[in-house]
C-alpha cells in the first residue's frame, strides 16, 4: 500500500516516502526557488520603505504636524480594511483563473500594473518633502542648539507645542525658512501661520485626498501580487522542499527589509520622486524575475467552481473562524500585528517628536538607522531560537518570552529621555 505524505511522518527520510497525487509538483533546483523568491524582497523593499520612512514624512507635510498623528492611523485602518476585503476576493479569483500562463501569473502581473499607477500616484499626490533645520543654520533658531559633540539640543516641549500655538507664539518657532534643495522636493521647515489651532502652509504643495485613493490603490494592488504568489509559492513546493522553500522566503523578506532600511538613509537627500522610482525599479525587476523563472503546472480540473457571490464571500471570512485553534491564531495574530505596525507606523514621529537625535539627523534618517540592528537581531534570533525549538520541542514558552521582552522594551522606551535617549532606543530596538 502506498505510504502517504503527512506532518506526523515528515521525520521520516524522503526517499521511504511515497506520493499517491499525480499532480504533486515536482522537485525545483536551488537556484530556481531562490528566483521564484524574488517577489518577496521587492514587495518587502517596497513595504518597509513606505510605511516606516516615506509615508509619515508624506503625510506630515501635506497635513502639518498638529494632524498627523491622526491621519497616518485613519490612513493605516483604512489600507487594513481594504486588505482584509480584497484579499480572500483576489485568492478566490485566483483560484478560478483558467489561462495558458497559469492561474497566478497573470493575476500578479495586472497586480503589478496597478501598483505602479498607485505608486505614481502617491509620489506626485505628495511630492515635497518637509525637513527641519540642520545644524549650521541653528543660528536663526530659539530652540535649536548645537553642544561641543554635535548633537542638535532641540527644545521637543516647544516643537510639540508649536502647531498648536497661537499668532502670538510664532516667533518661537524651532525652524527658519530656507530654499528648496534641487528639484524642489525637499524644502526646510518653514515658519507657519496659525489661525484659530488650524495650519496653513503656503508652500506645501500636494492633495490629501488624492494621496489617500493612491494609498488604497498601492494597499489592495499589493494584495492582488502578495495573495496569488503565496499561492503560487504554495503550488510549487514538494513536501521534500517545504523547509528550505520558507528558508529561502524569510531570507528574501530580511534581505528585502534591510535593503529598504538602507534605501532609506538616501531619502531627505535625493527626494519624494526618487525614492519612488527606486521602489518601482527594484518591485518592476523583482516580480518579472519571479514571472519569467517560473513556470505553471494546471494540474487536473478539479471540478466546476461555485460562481462568486456576496454570500459566498462572506462565508469565506466566517467559516474559518469557526474551528477552534484557527480561531486563537487569528485573534492572537491580529493582537500581535496591531502592537508592532502601532509601533513601527509612528516610530518616525515619536524620534522627531521626543528624542533628542545626534549629529542633527532627520527622524527619517534616523529611523532606518535604528531598523538596521533590529533586523540583524532577528535574523540571528530566528535561526537561533529555532534551533533551539526544534531541539527541545517548546515553541509556546519561546513565544511568551519574546512577546514579554518587546513589550518590556516598548515600556521602557516611553520613559526614556536626554541626549543619549537614541543610542538607549537603538539597543533596546535589537532587544525587541
Amino acid at each position: 500500500m502506498a505510504k502517504l505524505y503527512t506532518e506526523e511522518n515528515s521525520m521520516a527520510p524522503y526517499s521511504e516516502l511515497q506520493v499517491t497525487d499525480t499532480d504533486m509538483p515536482g522537485l525545483m533546483s536551488k537556484p530556481r526557488t531562490f528566483l521564484m523568491n524574488c517577489t518577496q524582497f521587492g514587495l518587502n523593499f517596497m513595504v518597509l520603505l513606505l510605511s516606516v520612512v516615506v509615508v509619515p514624512a508624506q503625510v506630515e507635510a501635506l497635513v502639518g504636524s498638529s494632524a498627523k498623528g491622526s491621519c497616518l492611523g485613519g490612513l493605516v485602518a483604512g489600507g487594513a480594511a481594504v486588505t482584509f476585503v480584497a484579499s480572500p476576493v483576489i485568492g478566490m479569483v485566483s483560484d478560478r483563473l483558467r489561462n495558458r500562463w497559469g492561474r497566478r501569473r497573470p493575476v500578479i502581473l495586472v497586480g503589478l500594473a496597478f501598483l505602479c499607477v498607485g505608486l505614481i500616484g502617491m509620489a506626485f499626490s505628495a511630492p515635497t518633502l518637509i525637513i527641519d533645520m540642520k545644524a549650521e543654520d541653528s543660528s536663526n533658531s530659539t530652540s535649536l542648539a548645537v553642544n561641543a559633540s554635535d548633537h542638535c539640543i532641540r527644545d521637543l516641549v516647544a516643537k510639540r507645542c508649536l502647531p498648536f500655538a497661537n499668532d502670538s507664539v510664532t516667533s518661537h518657532a524651532f525652524s527658519a525658512g530656507g530654499g528648496a534643495q534641487p528639484g524642489g522636493t525637499i524644502l526646510p521647515r518653514k515658519h507657519k501661520r496659525y489661525k484659530e489651532e488650524t495650519i496653513i502652509q503656503d508652500d506645501i504643495p500636494g492633495n490629501i485626498g488624492l494621496y489617500i485613493v493612491f494609498f488604497l490603490v498601492v494597499i489592495s494592488s499589493q494584495a492582488a501580487i502578495s495573495v496569488p504568489f503565496n499561492a503560487l509559492v504554495a503550488d510549487k513546493s514538494h513536501p521534500s522542499q517545504r523547509g528550505f522553500n520558507s528558508g529561502v522566503m524569510g531570507a528574501m523578506i530580511l534581505l528585502g527589509n534591510v535593503a529598504g532600511a538602507a534605501a532609506g538613509l538616501t531619502f531627505t537627500h535625493i527626494g519624494v520622486l526618487s525614492i519612488y522610482g527606486m521602489i518601482i525599479a527594484v518591485l518592476v525587476i523583482s516580480i518579472f524575475i519571479t514571472v519569467v523563472f517560473t513556470s505553471e503546472h494546471l494540474g487536473r480540473e478539479e471540478g466546476e467552481k461555485k460562481q462568486l457571490g456576496c454570500k459566498m464571500i462572506f462565508a469565506s471570512f466566517w467559516s474559518p473562524l469557526k474551528e477552534h485553534d484557527f480561531r486563537w491564531v487569528f485573534i492572537t495574530r491580529f493582537l500581535m500585528q496591531q502592537g508592532v505596525a502601532t509601533i513601527t507606523g509612528f516610530l518616525e514621529y515619536w524620534l522627531d517628536d521626543m528624542i533628542q537625535l545626534p549629529r542633527c539627523w532627520t527622524a527619517a534618517t534616523s529611523v532606518a538607522l535604528m531598523l538596521l540592528p533590529l533586523l540583524f537581531s532577528a535574523a540571528l534570533s530566528s535561526i537561533v531560537f529555532g534551533v533551539i525549538s526544534d531541539r527541545t520541542g517548546r515553541r509556546k514558552v519561546i513565544v511568551i518570552g519574546a512577546a514579554f521582552l518587546m513589550g518590556a522594551g516598548s515600556m521602557t522606551n516611553a520613559f526614556i529621555s536626554g541626549n543619549s535617549a537614541y543610542y538607549i532606543a537603538v539597543t533596546i530596538a535589537f532587544l525587541i
